[in-house]
């Protein structure tokens, strides 16, 4: 599901001056660090560690701050994570009636490619597609390796009703947990088989995220684009390629998230002791 090119990999280790074993020195001290931590709920797993590390550039203090915001957000916002359990009846509409998922090839070895696209109009429902896109993220934690995101979001089938159920403080939140909580970095956001009417939201997001992120956001007419993302034989059949329909990459993330279901039941009952919390020097 995650396929990974360790050369790529290393490559951004040796980009920061890290080898595999100084790395995992890092994962030890990050995991030393939490023990002392007693209001978490857990210690983290070594392959969570790493990406953590990954996407904070290897600054043990930046990414020490990002774990203890991973738990401590689902209280601060407890509506974005409330009934995110993928085997609730709102998440599983979304996976019959939503492509979301992720491609098994990264973009150049380490640029991992997510798909969004409603099977059909006046489905959209943008916090449980923003929950399954959570529950997505928490299994990339265990498995991928995770560097910079290209998201693709198809609007074929997007209606004016659909756009208008995004709120201003949905997005806030919504950027604000990709980018400060799991520390994701958006290399590009296309938006492909645009209508007009996407203008508004372009509008919108302009006045709502930080410049430099706002420069990341491409929108497209067609969907020519992706093509430039796959070689033909990886590039979805959806876009004229030989490679997987992105229902067959939906079935995949399907498994996936069966696979690691008792990993949600137990995120379910995670809560920080702000009682136990090590009081500042």
């Amino acid at each position: 599901m995650f396929r990974l090119d360790e050369a790529a990999r290393h490559k951004l280790y040796k980009s920061f001056g890290k080898t595999e074993q100084t790395v995992n020195e890092d994962i030890k001290l990050v995991k030393k660090w939490m023990q002392t931590q007693l209001h978490l709920p857990e210690i983290m797993e070594d392959a969570k560690i790493r990406n953590f590390l990954q996407l904070n550039k290897f600054d043990i203090d930046k990414t020490k701050e990002k774990i203890d915001s991973y738990y401590t957000i689902r209280a601060k916002i407890p509506d974005l994570f409330r009934e995110g359990n993928p085997k609730l009846a709102n998440i599983q509409a979304v996976l019959d009636t939503t492509y979301c998922s992720t491609h098994p090839a990264p973009y150049n070895g380490t640029h991992r490619v997510i798909f969004l696209k409603h099977k059909e109009p006046n489905v959209f429902a943008p916090s449980d597609l923003a929950k399954l896109a959570l529950a997505i993220f928490e299994i990339r934690l265990f498995e991928d390796c995770m560097i910079d995101d290209i998201i693709v979001f198809d609007l074929s089938n997007l209606t004016l009703r659909d756009m208008l159920k995004v709120s201003p403080k949905f997005i806030i939140r919504a950027f604000s947990v990709y980018k400060n909580v799991f520390s994701l970095r958006l290399k590009t956001l296309y938006f492909v088989n645009s209508p007009f009417y996407v203008s508004g939201w372009m509008t919108l997001l302009k006045f709502l995220v930080k410049p430099k992120l706002f420069d990341r956001v491409q929108v497209h007419r067609d969907g020519e684009v992706v093509k430039e993302l796959f070689s033909n034989d990886e590039l979805p059949k959806d876009y004229g390629g030989d490679g997987p329909t992105l229902e067959d990459l939906n079935g995949m993330i399907k498994e996936k998230l069966l696979q690691y279901q008792d990993r949600f039941d137990k995120m379910d009952t995670l809560k920080v002791d702000e009682t136990l919390r090590p009081k500042k020097r």
